[in-house]
């Protein structure tokens, strides 16, 4: 195998340690820390499905570790929102030049990060008709365009568990197998799952193991709210970064 690509391996499955860790402790975000590092080395689709396809393996397990707290009947509203956007997202971005769309990535990852440390525990959503609609379709737009849905449904899925800790890991992380599941079924009909990343999924879930491992140890040592700021102060920088250095 050739240096560069085990150098490759390696980018890979670095972030996805941190990924594993930060999604086991946190319910959410394993997406949003590898895709800080993915569109350094690959290009932006083709980060987004790597990201979605290790991540699933995350999902499955966490899924099967919290399923008697599942709630399915608060994943299937949202559900039908994500799946009819999402579709159309990908599609669509096989339609246009990407190589434009790192600037506006780079304000997705501000944006995120902006919401999460000054306004997440702020705003308090009711699990209505409208807030799933809203919620999941604005999730499945950043998750066909970034493979990272996450933060909408981090509100949606709170407010429609009552705080119930358990029921909002659970549920959330069934609600992202099934539509990451999905996404990468679409990505590959469309060809943006191409042979040449099949080989970095190994790694990147090895990767996501680990982290889930060292997670699932450490999850009630850590101080997760200090966790947390750090991962979204490093996000705003990536994001400021990226948009300065692609517009």
């Amino acid at each position: 195998m050739e240096k560069s690509s085990l150098l490759l391996m390696l980018f890979v499955f670095l972030p996805a340690i941190g990924a594993g860790l930060i999604q086991t402790t946190t319910g959410f975000g394993g997406g949003i820390f590898v895709m800080l590092f993915f569109p350094l080395f690959i290009p932006l689709l083709q980060s987004s499905a790597l990201s979605t396809i290790i991540t699933l393996l995350l999902s499955l397990t966490l899924t099967w570790k919290y399923r008697r707290h599942v709630d399915l009947k608060i994943v299937a509203l949202p559900l039908v929102f994500y799946v009819v956007v999402s579709g159309i997202t990908i599609n669509f971005s096989t339609k246009v030049n990407v190589s434009g769309l790192k600037a506006y990535f780079g304000l997705f990852l501000i944006a995120v990060a902006i919401y999460f440390i000054f306004f997440a525990n702020r705003i308090k959503l009711k699990p209505t008709f409208g807030t799933a609609a809203v919620c999941s379709s604005i999730s499945g737009m950043a998750s066909g365009l970034f493979g990272i849905g996450g933060p909408p449904m981090v509100l949606y899925f709170l407010a429609a568990a009552d705080d119930d800790k358990m029921k909002y890991l659970a549920t959330i992380q069934i609600f992202f197998f099934v539509t990451g599941l999905y996404n990468t079924v679409l990505r590959a009909i469309n060809g943006i799952l191409t042979i040449d990343i099949l080989p970095l999924i190994i790694p990147g879930m090895i990767g996501i193991w680990i982290g889930q491992t060292i997670g699932t140890k450490i999850i009630d040592k850590i101080n997760i709210d200090q966790l947390k700021k750090i991962i979204y102060i490093f996000l705003a920088a990536s994001g400021f970064l990226t948009f300065v250095t692609n517009i």
